[in-house]
Parts: C-alpha cells; sequence; structure tokens
C-alpha cells in the first residue's frame, strides 16, 4: 500500500530482462560460431577432396599434351601431301589413339601385372598411401559401378571428345564428409595449322615453337556433383 519493496521488484525485473537479453546473446553467438567452425570444417572436407581429383586431372591433361605433341608431329611429317581438312583429321584421330594407348601403358607399368581402372586412378594419388582402395578409410576413390566400364577410356573421336567416367571420390574430416562425382572430357587441343604466304616449305623445327599445342581447357570436369 505505501510501495514498502518496489526497489527490489524493480531490481528483480531489471536483472531478469538483463539475463534474458544475455542468454540471447550468447544463444545467437553460439550458433554463429557453431555455423561458422561447420563452414570451415565442410570447406576443409571440400577442398581436400577435390584436391584429390586435381591430381587426376592433371594427370590428363598431361597425357594430352604428349598425345597432342606426337600426333602433332605425324601429321607435320605429311603436311606437304595433306589439305587442311585432312591434316585435321588425321591429327584428332591420332590424338585419340595415342590418349588410349598412354591411358593403357598407364595400367600396365613396366614389369608389372595389369591394374584395374580403379588402381590405377588411386595410383595418381599422392595423398592415398596405398591402392586398391580401402573401404574403412576416411578417403576413398571409387568407381561408379551403375556405368558401365567406369574408370575406361571412352573414345569419340568422331565428335571431338575422350569421356573418363564414374569417378568418386570422398572424404571425412572430424566427422564432415565430402562425396564429389564426376567424368572427365578430354577434347582434342586446338592447334594453329596456319602457314605464312610467303613460305614455300615447312620446316617442322622452325615451326614447333609458332605452332604450339593450346591445351587451355583441354580437359574439364563433366556431371560434377558434391554432396
Amino acid at each position: 500500500m505505501n510501495n514498502s519493496g518496489s526497489a527490489i521488484v524493480t531490481v528483480i525485473v531489471v536483472v531478469a530482462f538483463i539475463s534474458i537479453l544475455a542468454t540471447t546473446i550468447l544463444y545467437v553467438s553460439g550458433t554463429n560460431f557453431y555455423m561458422k567452425m561447420t563452414d570451415l570444417h565442410t570447406k576443409e572436407s571440400f577442398y581436400e577432396a577435390e584436391t584429390a581429383l586435381e591430381e587426376i586431372k592433371a594427370f590428363l591433361m598431361e597425357q594430352a599434351a604428349e598425345a597432342g605433341r606426337e600426333a602433332y608431329m605425324d601429321v607435320m611429317i605429311r603436311y606437304a601431301s595433306t589439305d587442311g581438312y585432312t591434316r585435321y583429321a588425321l591429327y584428332q584421330n591420332r590424338f585419340f589413339a595415342l590418349l588410349n594407348e598412354k591411358w593403357e601403358e598407364e595400367r600396365t607399368p613396366v614389369g608389372g601385372t595389369e591394374r584395374t581402372y580403379l588402381e590405377t586412378l588411386a595410383s595418381l594419388i599422392s595423398s592415398y598411401p596405398v591402392a586398391p582402395i580401402d573401404p574403412s578409410a576416411a578417403s576413398a576413390l571409387s568407381l561408379d559401378m551403375s556405368i558401365p566400364n567406369a574408370g575406361s577410356m571412352e573414345l569419340h573421336a568422331e565428335d571431338g571428345y575422350a569421356l573418363l567416367r564414374g569417378l568418386i571420390f570422398t572424404y571425412t574430416k572430424d566427422g564432415y564428409t565430402t562425396m564429389i562425382s564426376t567424368d572427365f572430357i578430354i577434347s582434342v587441343p586446338e592447334m594453329n595449322w596456319g602457314v605464312d604466304s610467303y613460305q614455300s616449305t615447312w620446316d617442322v623445327s622452325a615451326n614447333l615453337e609458332r605452332d604450339t599445342v593450346d591445351m587451355t581447357d583441354c580437359v574439364q570436369y563433366y556431371n560434377w556433383t558434391k554432396q
């Protein structure tokens, strides 16, 4: 009746309000921190998985570059006796034949036995210590068995590309798992077949520097998905 005790009630209300506000702030901060840590672990897992596939891509680019150079030299030998269309057709067919040969050679190391497609691909990943893949390992390369001949080099020379299909790489770190599935599409390296108008003869050694293989975008991911 005479407002006795109103001060302590006010203090209790203010303390309760501050407590609720502080709890809300802590909860939001904790949630934000958890989301950032989840994002960090997810990105780490993704980049580790992507690194393995980048190693395979680098190998395919090297193989494509070698096949392109050899196909180029083979066509240049017959340059004078062929027209532009014939040169490109010969170059394209020879490129894919060499690419397939190199892939099959990789499967059978000198003095060794023929490896499976999975064992061959696993051997290209420096971060993975053994092949074949151990299913219980945190990191695992596998092939999509729903795709016929997954891991083989499919040649589509008439369409100007080759496919390495059905690769799946799974990486787990700190309880976070990333699974990337992809194919690799390999196109014919672009080539400059032009000749200077004043040039009457073709000196291969003199023109290799000018007519170089363009490896830009020669090997690309195809049907790439991430989970």
